[in-house]
This record gives structure tokens, C-alpha cells and sequence, in this order.
């Protein structure tokens, strides 16, 4: 025999079934937090990303624990999040090398940026720069192009890696300026620097690290141009890449922010929004910036959502115009 439930039986359990959602988003974190990190330990984002773990899992209530899954151009750290319920317990700590570059490189990448991300909020920016021998005739970039337009091609710069953001900041300013440069790929910005000291390049787009730091202290190299839309607080003598070449519009920061994965249910995002600026008024986050010399950076998810889709543009752009493919 078939017995059919009365109707308020069906509607008290769906009201049931509700309340027990309501709750249980109520109650998250039920559990600690994971945030993956595609760095090694004792680099910028990892420096950057433990006392921010730490400071979030005090606004929460559960500690926050950090993976380093470095290797595969994030891509690990990424199908890890992926492979991860979407409830908010697990956060991925990316750069733009996640949301815009590789995307914009590589064929068929095993995610989409814009579909499986829930942006949180941006941590923090760092400024790239332009360097050149000590005894360099180059002074300006509008040097590189006098000299390119002369003789196209006859810049070397080197950069850390092909399709990477060094890459691509260099081949944007050549595109901006309308020049043809010929770049040279090394493995860390270490090998560029030595090839800058022995003289097989002209110039190198780098990040601050000890080996650059000691070289540009030691008066080896010289910073030309910083590659942020207005001159950075900790070189503020140093001309942007507008002012130094002439030009505008030019604006290519290495940028970090937190993701959590698409269909995060929005109690548990807003907690983890509201737990990120909290930790960013943390004193240890501003100790670690501040002896890296990044730039504190925060954004309201829409916005940082807004800036995925548009770094994905722009990033897209010129890796069309250079024809820059990574397999």
C-alpha cells in the first residue's frame, strides 16, 4: 500500500531541513581553516600569508592552517581548493600569475578564474622595477627606446621565467612604447642579475629580494623606473615607467589576494571577509610588509572580483600582441 504524507509533514521538514542550514552557516568555522599557499616556505607570499592566517583564525575562532603546495604554477594549490567542499573552511592565497597570467599563456589551464573563484579580498601589492648596469649609458627608459626604435631588437632584458609576470611587464611596456626589446629568460632573477653584472644584458625587470636589494645597495645596478601607476613609498626617488618612458596607462604590479571557491554560501564568506580586514589591521601583517617593502592593499570582494576580470584582460592582451605561449 502506498501512504501518501500529509502536506504540513512535507512543509515542517522542509522548514526543518532550512533551519538546519541557517544554523550550521551560522556556527562556520565548525572546524580549523585551511589556507594553501603555491610558494615555499620563507618567500613573500608565505612571509606575508602566516600572520595573516594567524590574525584570522583569532577573528574567527579556529586557528588557520597554512599548505605550502608550491610547484605547477599554482596549479596543485589550486585543484586542491577545487577538490575542497565549498564552505568556506579551505582559502587559497593567489597572485595574479593565478587569476590572469597563466589563464592568458597556457591553453586549456584546469580551472576558470572568473567561474570557480569567490574573491575575499586583496593582502597586498609589490612593485616590480627596471634595472641596469651601474655603468650603463641608460638613464631613462625613454633610452631603451631611442635605442630599440634605432635598432629594433637590440635590448636584451632578462626576466625570471617565460609567460611569467616579469615576462609580460616587459613585453607590455615594449608594446606601450611601441618598441621591439629581445628577452632573455633565466630560471631565478638571481641568474639575471649576475648576467647584468657580467654584461650580457642591458636590463632586467626584477622584484625586491636580497640578492637585487644587496646589489642596488652595493651601487652594482641601478633602478630605473618602478612599474606601479604612481612611485612607490619605499622609492619614492624612483621614476614610475610613465614618467621615465614617457608614456601612460602603464600599471603592472604583482598583486596578492584571497580566493575561496565559488558557491561558498554567503554567511561564511562574509565571516571570512570581515576576518581579512581585521587581520590587515594586525601589527604583525604590517611588520611583515613593511621589512619585504610591499604595499598593504585591500579591496571589497566586488572590487577585487572586478579586478580579476579585468587583469584577465589586460594580461590576455598582451600576451596576444607578444605571442607568448607556455606549453
Amino acid at each position: 500500500m502506498i501512504r501518501t504524507v500529509p502536506f504540513r509533514h512535507v512543509l515542517a521538514g522542509i522548514a526543518g531541513l532550512a533551519i538546519a542550514a541557517s544554523a550550521s552557516a551560522q556556527e562556520f568555522p565548525t572546524k580549523p581553516l585551511r589556507m594553501l599557499i603555491s610558494y615555499p616556505a620563507a618567500t613573500g607570499p608565505d612571509l606575508i600569508g602566516r600572520p595573516i592566517a594567524a590574525a584570522m583564525g583569532k577573528a574567527l575562532g579556529q586557528p588557520v592552517v597554512v599548505e605550502n603546495k608550491s610547484g605547477g604554477g599554482g596549479v596543485p594549490a589550486i585543484q586542491d581548493l577545487k577538490n575542497s567542499a565549498a564552505d568556506g573552511h579551505t582559502m587559497f592565497l593567489a597572485d595574479q600569475s593565478h587569476w590572469a597570467i597563466l589563464p592568458s599563456v597556457q591553453d586549456n589551464v584546469p580551472y576558470d578564474p572568473i567561474r570557480d573563484f569567490a574573491p575575499v579580498g586583496m593582502i597586498y601589492s609589490n612593485v616590480l622595477f627596471y634595472v641596469v648596469p651601474a655603468g650603463s649609458s641608460i638613464k631613462t627608459l625613454k633610452d631603451v627606446i631611442a635605442a630599440s626604435k634605432a635598432n629594433p631588437g637590440s635590448i636584451r632584458y632578462g626576466v625570471t621565467g617565460v609567460g611569467g609576470i616579469m615576462h609580460l611587464t616587459g613585453e607590455a611596456f615594449a608594446f606601450a612604447a611601441g618598441i621591439k626589446m629581445t628577452v632573455v629568460p633565466f630560471r631565478a632573477t638571481a641568474e639575471a642579475i649576475q648576467a647584468i653584472l657580467s654584461g650580457d644584458l642591458d636590463m632586467a625587470v626584477a622584484g625586491m629580494n636580497p640578492v637585487v636589494a644587496g646589489a642596488l645597495q652595493t651601487g652594482k645596478i641601478r633602478n630605473i623606473a618602478t612599474t606601479g601607476p604612481t612611485r612607490d613609498k619605499y622609492m619614492s626617488d624612483i621614476p614610475t615607467v610613465n614618467e621615465s618612458a614617457g608614456i601612460g596607462g602603464y600599471n603592472y604590479q604583482a598583486d596578492i589576494g584571497l580566493l575561496a571557491l565559488t558557491g561558498t554560501p554567503r554567511p561564511a564568506m562574509e565571516k571570512l571577509v570581515k576576518a581579512l580586514a581585521a587581520a590587515q589591521k594586525d601589527s604583525a601583517y604590517h611588520d611583515a610588509l613593511k621589512k619585504l617593502e610591499y604595499n598593504a592593499t585591500s579591496m571589497s570582494p566586488e572590487e577585487f572580483g572586478a579586478k580579476i576580470k579585468a587583469d584577465l584582460e589586460k594580461f590576455r592582451a598582451v600576451a596576444k600582441a607578444g605571442n607568448i605561449k607556455v606549453q
